[in-house]
């Protein structure tokens, strides 16, 4: 099955592997980039690999460029089969350091931005009946880690928005699917997760810990690999019947089987173990 995939946020990272990668697989793609350095860096890529890629400016926060980007894709790729979201930001810090303005940019990215284009890509596949849609999400949005809240917000907010969306669109022929990676080398995990806060912050303590604690999640030697986001993507792309989720990575599939088998007090007690915590939350519940 050959599809024609718009693909956002693919100027560097989990975006960039999953757009080779797709491309390698026989699909037309069309990546979307926000920067033109980003564009050239795709391109290069692209031609160092001998991929063939489209790619189209597109800021998903601005509805101008979200409807001129589209209607090149559209046009370039002679229609849409399936979209990927992938562009998103990270906001990392304390919520007592992270104000409105900071929230307000992260969710108008990873939520309102991602809600536009899904809307701006809906008629058409209805009309058809047929179609793809995959969010790529996090592990985040599934149980949140400290220092990470504006981000988890939006990873939680992405999980509901796929799941309501897959049984709105399933009358329609439509599958909706959401990605649950864990860490993996980019861009945005290089630039937030464990935020450094000064030396004066009443949060460093706990924030070194943390930091201390994030490879516990991962099983000894294990190093990720974005291609396995990537090859994620393209099989649920493929699949005949694609579930709503899928982790990806260790750390994802063991948080998922944390969340998921486990009574609300079990799953907070065991978090406190992995991230180090365990002293203070025994303490809190007595």
């Amino acid at each position: 099955m050959t599809l024609r995939v718009l693909l956002t946020g693919c100027g560097s990272g989990l975006g960039l592997h999953t757009a080779l990668r797709l491309a390698a697989r026989g699909h037309t793609v069309v990546a979307t980039v926000r920067r033109p350095e980003a564009a050239e860096e795709l391109r290069a890529a692209a031609a160092r690999t001998g991929t063939p890629l489209h790619i189209v400016r597109m800021d998903i926060r601005d509805p101008v460029t979200v409807a001129s980007g589209l209607a090149e894709a559209e046009e370039l790729a002679g229609g849409l089969d399936a979209v990927v979201h992938n562009a998103g930001v990270e906001v990392a810090g304390p919520v007592e350091t992270t104000d409105e303005d900071a929230l307000r940019w992260q969710l108008e990215t990873n939520v309102v931005g991602t809600y536009r284009l899904t809307r701006a890509v809906l008629p058409a596949m209805r009309r058809r009946r047929a179609g793809r849609i995959v969010f790529i999400g996090s592990l985040v949005g599934l149980a949140a880690r400290p220092f990470a809240s504006a981000y988890c917000a939006s990873k939680f907010a992405l999980e509901g928005l796929a799941e309501s969306l897959r049984w709105e669109l399933m009358p329609f022929g439509i599958a909706v699917s959401i990605v649950e990676p864990g860490r993996y080398p980019s861009e945005l995990y290089r630039k937030g997760r464990a935020p450094h806060l000064p030396a004066e912050s009443p949060y460093r303590p706990l924030a070194d810990e943390y930091r201390a604690a994030l490879p516990k999640l991962e099983p000894p030697g294990h190093e990720p690999d974005p291609e396995e986001v990537a090859c994620a993507v393209a099989e649920l792309l493929e699949a005949a019947r694609p579930p709503l989720r899928r982790a990806v990575g260790a750390d994802a599939e063991t948080t998922v089987a944390m969340r998921t088998g486990r009574g609300y007090e079990e799953y907070e007690r065991e978090m406190a173990r992995v991230l180090g915590l365990s002293a203070r939350w025994d303490r809190e519940q007595t």
